[in-house]
C-alpha cells in the first residue's frame, strides 16, 4: 500500500533499522567475480544476493521484518557500501597501505585483534556451559521474574485502499480528496477487496484486495493509527490522508495486547540466561587468575599517568 506502514514504500517515522556495524560485518563487497545474481553494482564491484541473505540471517528475528521493510534505507546502505569499497580499491591503487604511518596503525589494530580473538577463544573453552542449563526449573523462575516485561501489543489485521496526491498542487489534491471521500463512502457498503484491486493506487496491497498485513500500531503512519482506533472488526473508517495521499482502511481483525506465554519466551530466555551463566563463569575464572588481594595498585604512578595523559 502507499504506505499505511514500514512494509510499503512511505515508512512510519520511528522506523529505523537496528543493524549498524553488523550489516558492515556481514555484507561483504566483492569484485566481478560475486554471485549471482547481483543484488547492487558499481562497476565491477557487487554485492551478491547470498551476501544479503546472510545479513537477514544475521539479524534478531525480532528486528529482521524492520530491516526487510525498510527498503530505503537499505538502498542507501547498499550504495554507500560499494561507494567505501570503491575509496578502499582508490587508495590501494595509489600505494596508500604501504605508508609507513598507515603500516603501523593496520599492525597495531592486527595484534589488538589478535589478542582478543586468542583470549576470548580461550576464555570460552574454560567456561562452558554445561548443555543441561537452565533446567525447566530455572526457566519458568525467570519468566515468573520478568513476566510484567513481557508484553506483546495488539495486533491490526488492516486492508487498505490508497489515492495519491500530486505534489503542490492544491486544485488536484482537493479534486483526490471528493474522489477518496465518495470511495470511502463505496466501501463502507460495498465490496471493499474488489474496490481495492480496481481503486486503489498501491499496486502490491491491491492485488492482494487491499490486505497489508498483521501490524502493530506503532508501524501505521500517524495519520491511520486514530482511524483505526474507531474502528470495530469489518468496518471501514474515512479517507485519512497523510502525506503522499488518502487511506481509507478497513479493519481485517484484532488480537489484543496480552503477555508472552512461556512457551514463547523459552527460546530468549534460554539464551539469556545462557549468556549470563557464561558471564559468572568467566568472572569466576578471571578471579581465580588475578585475586583481588593478590593485585597491587600504585596510587601514586597512577595518579602521575592521570595527569600526563593528553
Amino acid at each position: 500500500m502507499k504506505p499505511i506502514n514500514k512494509r510499503s514504500n512511505c515508512i512510519a517515522p520511528g522506523v529505523r533499522m537496528a543493524v549498524g556495524a553488523m550489516l558492515v560485518a556481514c555484507l561483504g563487497v566483492a569484485a566481478a567475480q560475486a554471485p549471482r545474481p547481483t543484488v547492487a553494482r558499481l562497476g565491477d564491484l557487487s554485492i551478491g544476493q547470498a551476501e544479503v541473505e546472510q545479513l537477514i540471517q544475521s539479524v534478531p528475528e525480532a528486528e529482521r521484518a524492520a530491516l526487510k521493510g525498510n527498503r530505503a534505507a537499505i538502498d542507501n546502505w547498499l550504495r554507500q557500501r560499494l561507494a567505501s569499497e570503491a575509496v578502499l580499491r582508490e587508495a590501494r591503487s595509489k600505494g596508500w597501505a604501504e605508508r609507513p604511518e598507515v603500516k603501523a596503525r593496520v599492525d597495531a589494530a592486527t595484534k589488538e585483534i589478535t589478542q582478543r580473538i586468542i583470549s576470548s577463544s580461550y576464555l570460552e573453552s574454560v567456561a562452558q556451559v554445561p548443555v543441561d542449563f537452565p533446567s525447566d526449573a530455572e526457566l519458568a523462575a525467570a519468566y515468573e521474574q520478568g513476566k510484567a516485561g513481557f508484553g506483546v501489543p495488539a495486533i491490526y489485521r488492516v486492508a487498505q485502499i490508497f489515492l495519491a496526491t500530486p505534489t503542490d498542487d492544491p486544485a488536484a489534491t482537493a479534486k483526490v480528496a471528493t474522489s477518496a471521500k465518495t470511495l470511502a463512502g463505496e466501501a463502507q457498503h460495498g465490496d471493499f477487496a474488489n474496490l481495492a484491486r480496481t481503486r486503489s493506487e498501491d499496486k502490491p496491497t491491491a492485488e492482494r484486495g487491499g490486505e497489508v498485513g498483521s501490524l502493530t500500531l506503532a508501524q501505521l503512519l500517524p495519520e491511520v493509527r486514530n482511524a483505526v482506533l474507531a474502528l470495530k472488526v469489518g468496518e471501514v473508517s474515512d479517507a485519512v490522508k497523510s502525506d503522499t495521499g488518502f487511506h481509507i482502511v478497513k479493519l481485517l481483525d484484532m488480537q489484543p495486547a496480552r503477555i508472552a506465554t512461556l512457551q514463547e519466551m523459552t527460546p530468549r530466555l534460554q539464551l539469556a540466561l545462557r549468556q549470563q551463566r557464561q558471564q559468572q563463569l568467566v568472572q569466576a575464572y578471571l578471579s581465580s587468575l588475578a585475586p583481588p588481594a593478590s593485585v597491587t595498585i600504585d596510587s601514586a604512578a597512577l595518579d602521575a599517568a592521570l595527569r600526563k595523559a593528553p
